[in-house]
């Protein structure tokens, strides 16, 4: 059971909204059989959510943010389904992300309730869930629906398919697909899915399909991802990245075990390239292709340096920053870049990305580092920057971001955790303060206290300010 007064809920730009109105909220969690595990919800609180990271978009497409809320991450695998990020990009394609649900780009929508079932039936994997979210910012009650299953063959293998939709009375958007993986030898992997989308109304429906590969052997590995998107295709409960879009890429790589040189554990170099061209008349939109070389040390440090060469392609003039508009026209994308860090078992350790491109006919300079330290198993401490000059025809801007992170645990009950950022380009900063008490096992009381500042012209600006108690109480049956 959840008991709970403000609420609370991170949105899109990072931020915590907030509503004052003291409601109850309920969640009931028990297990119906053995592999089966049901959840209830309703007026559903996410108090002691951490905020998102602050983000930069230096794209023409939408930023993505991770789901962090409890609820919907407890075995959310299940619901997987299209073509998945890494940790340099978003997902191309997502049947169902959860941040559809409950979160709106001008704040929270209220969740007036829902269920979940997830678990084992015999050979299959199961997955239900529905949830009915209150009218907000001009749009009416929706109900959201997710019905997923996947059928284990031989050991290592399955099949499944899956269901979404997401309606009101505006309109309804049901998506449909089938997938699978199969696995030959102790090395490859293929995956491959295909869907279609259903709109009420005009437009909205399109298909997606994915075929897709990963050979990971002793010495030799290669990778190969083909997706693509259709036009009109609409995952209205998901996550699209790009439509109109047929995507691939290929890679190989080769790993040498050079022995006692250098203190080296093993040295990896690797090549491929990407193609991607638009579903309607196969015009080039990008293209890639490069190499990089991963030395790894004994130590656990490690680095890894690439150079590509590639071309973009502007079919409509998109906005950088609110004073720089990028035309319509066809761009180099060569860039040379780098990450990596020292080992995470010294006292004080440190991670490092960047890249220098050319960027739409000027140039874009990104370096990142985060340095963190854990002087005992009750501190830590992390300290991040990242760097980021826009230097185009048509203007020039800074977009660094500052964070620090740092909890600290009182004992094994009692926990704090601090959040600071600092994101220059919207001159915003922002603080959230969590303490976490373990009242009884399972069962916790958070106190949040959140804060934002800046509006675009003066970052001391108080934007809004807020406080938050939340307790939970396990009860089993």
């Amino acid at each position: 059971f959840v008991l709970s007064g403000l609420r609370q809920e991170a949105d899109d730009g990072g931020r915590i909204d907030r509503s004052t109105a003291n409601e109850l909220g309920v969640d009931i969690k028990t297990e119906l059989r053995p592999g089966l595990l049901l959840d209830l919800t309703v007026n559903t609180d996410f108090a002691q959510v951490e905020v998102d990271d602050a983000q930069v978009n230096l794209t023409r497409f939408s930023l993505f943010f991770p789901e962090k809320r409890d609820f919907f991450l407890e075995n959310s695998g299940i619901f997987e389904f299209g073509k998945p990020g890494n940790a340099f990009e978003p997902p191309g394609y997502q049947m169902f992300f959860s941040r559809q649900i409950g979160i709106h780009e001008d704040g929270e929508v209220p969740i007036i309730g829902g269920a979940r079932l997830t678990g084992r039936v015999g050979g299959q994997t199961v997955g239900f869930l529905n949830v009915l979210t209150e009218a907000a910012f001009d749009t009416p009650r929706e109900n959201f629906t997710v019905a997923r299953v996947k059928r284990d063959v031989g050991d290592a293998a399955y099949v499944g398919g899956m269901v979404v939709d997401r309606r009101s009375t505006a309109g309804a958007n049901t998506s449909l697909g089938i997938d699978g993986q199969f696995t030959i030898g102790d090395a490859w992997v293929w995956d491959w899915h295909g869907s279609q989308s259903y709109t009420r109304g005009a437009g909205g429906d399109g298909y997606s399909y994915r075929v897709a590969y990963n050979y990971s052997g002793d010495t030799w590995g290669s990778f190969f991802d083909h997706y693509a998107v259709s036009p009109n295709a609409e995952a209205e409960a998901g996550f699209v990245l790009r439509t109109d879009v047929r995507w691939t890429d290929i890679f190989v790589s080769r790993t040498w075990r050079p022995g006692d040189l250098l203190g080296l554990r093993d040295f990896g170099m690797w090549g491929g390239g990407r193609y991607v061209s638009s579903v309607t008349d196969g015009a080039l939109q990008d293209w890639q292709a490069g190499i990089a070389v991963s030395p790894f040390w004994r130590s656990g440090d490690e680095i890894s340096v690439f150079l590509n060469a590639g071309e973009s392609v502007v079919d409509e003039t998109f906005e950088l920053s609110d004073s720089v508009a990028v035309p319509v026209g066809r761009y180099r994308a060569n860039h040379v870049g780098w990450f990596g860090g020292t080992s995470p078992s010294r006292p004080i350790y440190v991670d490092v990305n960047g890249m220098v491109s050319e960027f739409f006919g000027g140039s874009l300079v990104s370096v990142g580092t985060t340095v963190t330290t854990v002087p005992s198993s009750q501190v830590s401490l992390a300290l991040g920057y990242t760097f980021n000059r826009v230097d185009v025809p048509w203007g020039a801007f800074s977009a660094d971001i500052a964070s620090l992170r740092t909890s600290y645990s009182l004992s094994t009950r009692l926990s704090t955790n601090l959040v600071i950022q600092y994101n220059r380009l919207d001159r915003e900063f922002s603080s959230n303060v969590r303490f976490n008490f373990i009242h009884r096992p399972g069962s916790d009381l958070f106190i949040v206290f959140t804060e934002n500042r800046g509006d675009g012209h003066r970052v001391w600006n108080l934007q809004d300010r807020g406080l938050v108690a939340k307790v939970t109480y396990l009860m089993r049956m």
